[in-house]
């Protein structure tokens, strides 16, 4: 039995991550498992990509789904704080088997290579690899962001890209090859500047480019990234003698 007293909300944020798609005041998972196993298998596929990187694996999420479970068992109404923004059953009195239900199936999820590779990626999938860009793009590029202030309304896409460089500093070493990888990551999926900008500014997250068009700062981006780190940090590692 969870020590319910010792749950604290950020304990259940890889369940937050799974069930995202049924997070708001008007939406509730299914009590059809047909239903929400088919709305979530674009998530659970990215989880599980997502651990060959380290992340958060299928079973662990699964086990803070059974916590949360224990949680609604003893506070039906939502009200420990752990249970922030964890979606309940459309009958809510089912919430607590329902939440098991999904984590036995993350326990078990097994796909078949056909399903997986017809089945599209969506908005939640695709925004587990941006998780540094979810950040950065509409702190320093959104619609209000930093670097395209009244104090830089001169500053090009490259200016912001320095600040937000000179603000890592000097933790760039263990922040700035991720976010490289996120700039590679953008180039790979997404082929046109329309598809960018759709996901970038508007289905996942209000971010922007600046002075750029998304095709190009990436690139930018990652470049001049790279270039501080050969400046400003190398060697990073040495052999041992």
């Amino acid at each position: 039995m969870t020590d319910q007293g010792s749950v604290e909300y950020t304990h259940l944020a890889g369940a937050r991550v799974l069930l995202e798609p049924y997070d708001g005041w008007s939406r509730r998972i299914p009590d059809d498992a047909a239903e929400w196993q088919k709305k979530l298998y674009p998530l659970i596929r990215g989880i599980r990509t997502a651990e060959l990187d380290g992340g958060r694996t299928l079973c662990e999420i699964a086990a803070e789904l059974r916590v949360a479970a224990d949680l609604f068992e003893t506070h039906p109404d939502g009200s420990h704080p752990a249970l922030g923004k964890i979606p309940r059953a459309a009958t809510e009195s089912r919430t607590p088997e329902t939440l098991r239900e999904i984590a036995r199936h993350l326990e078990n999820w097994n796909t078949d290579w056909r399903t997986y590779g017809e089945t599209p990626m969506d908005v939640w999938e695709l925004s587990l690899r941006f998780p540094r860009f979810s950040q950065i793009l509409p702190i320093y590029f959104g619609q209000d962001g930093v670097a395209i202030s009244d104090d830089m309304h001169d500053a090009t896409s490259e200016d912001g890209i320095r600040m937000y460089i000179e603000q890592t500093h000097p933790r760039c070493p263990w922040v700035l090859p991720s976010v490289v990888a996120e700039c590679h990551q953008a180039v790979a999926l997404f082929h046109t500047e329309d598809q960018m900008d759709r996901f970038f500014s508007q289905a996942a997250m209000a971010g922007g480019s600046g002075s750029e068009d998304f095709t190009d700062f990436f690139p930018l981006f990652a470049r001049l990234c790279v270039e501080h780190l050969r400046e400003a940090h190398s060697p990073l590692w040495e052999p041992a003698k």
